[in-house]
């Protein structure tokens, strides 16, 4: 079977199961690193919101010799797993006191996220962009968040400086930092740590809070080589070993080809934060 007759089966089977006055729709949505994925979103009579199932996760079910009837059964089971039983108030989002002390900023791409870029309020950082979410609710890795875009800003009558003063000031608060000693196989026995946040999600963020990393390489005694794990978090190896950025390039390329999905992808190479200046580099 197909993917394009997956989907068409699909909706088949969903509009025979529920009422006719159930909207079901397909769409298309670009995610981060300019990942398109198919969305699938119910909405039944009575609610306004409804969660996106993507649905290559699965399609990949059936490929690996699920049955149609299985897979379907288990998206009927995470769409009612996650659906709202009653509308939500959306004018919560339209007023910006309320959605304010929610804001929260990750780190994506630059040039991968051009596209996406166009629609989105965001601030250039070394080959990155600094991007904005309303973080709905959080808990554990379970983190639901809205992300930013133009229109919004222009809905709450607010600019780029001000969401970036309050990502700023919320981030650190709502989801504060993990920095542990980790280990890595390639480069065994050479010191490393594992910085993200509290949940482990868009951690790699936690670069840019302020004062954080000059606190830690006053703890290590060293600068730091920054490796761009993922989006998720970022590991930091003291300066004082004895490699060359070449060979932190080249195991970044190596994780970044074969243990990532794209969209995770945070950078190619590898960063230098000094002490001295205070400053992260290219």
């Amino acid at each position: 079977m197909t993917y394009e007759t997956f989907q068409a089966a699909l909706l088949a089977e969903l509009k025979g199961h529920f009422p006719p006055d159930t909207a079901i729709t397909i769409h298309r949505i670009l995610r981060n690193n300019q990942v398109a994925v198919e969305g699938l979103t119910i909405l039944e009579s009575g609610l306004n919101i409804s969660p996106t199932l993507y649905l290559s996760e699965y399609y990949e079910d059936l490929q690996r010799g699920m049955s149609f009837s299985a897979v379907f059964q288990e998206i009927l089971d995470t769409y009612y797993r996650y659906r709202p039983t009653e509308p939500i108030d959306l004018s919560f989002f339209k007023n910006f006191q309320n959605v304010s002390p929610r804001i929260a900023y990750k780190l994506i791409h630059y040039e991968r996220n051009r596209e996406l870029l166009k629609d989105l309020p965001h601030i250039p950082f070394l080959d990155l962009a600094i991007v904005f979410y309303c973080l709905v609710t959080s808990a554990g890795s379970a983190n639901a968040t809205i992300l930013l875009t133009n229109d919004h800003l222009r809905l709450w009558n607010t600019d780029l400086d001000t969401v970036y003063r309050l990502a700023r000031e919320n981030t650190p608060l709502l989801l504060g930092s993990r920095f542990e000693r980790t280990s890595f196989s390639a480069l065994s026995p050479i010191p490393m740590y594992m910085l993200t946040n509290e949940s482990g999600y868009l951690g790699a963020s936690c670069l840019l809070y302020q004062q954080l990393l000059k606190q830690l390489s006053k703890q290590v005694d060293a600068d730091f080589y920054i490796i761009p794990s993922s989006v998720h978090e970022v590991l930091l190896v003291p300066a004082t070993v004895h490699m060359k950025p070449a060979d932190f390039n080249r195991m970044i390329g190596e994780v970044n080809g074969s243990q990532l999905s794209s969209e995770e992808i945070l950078s190619d190479h590898v960063y230098y934060y000094s002490r001295s200046s205070d400053s992260i580099t290219m």
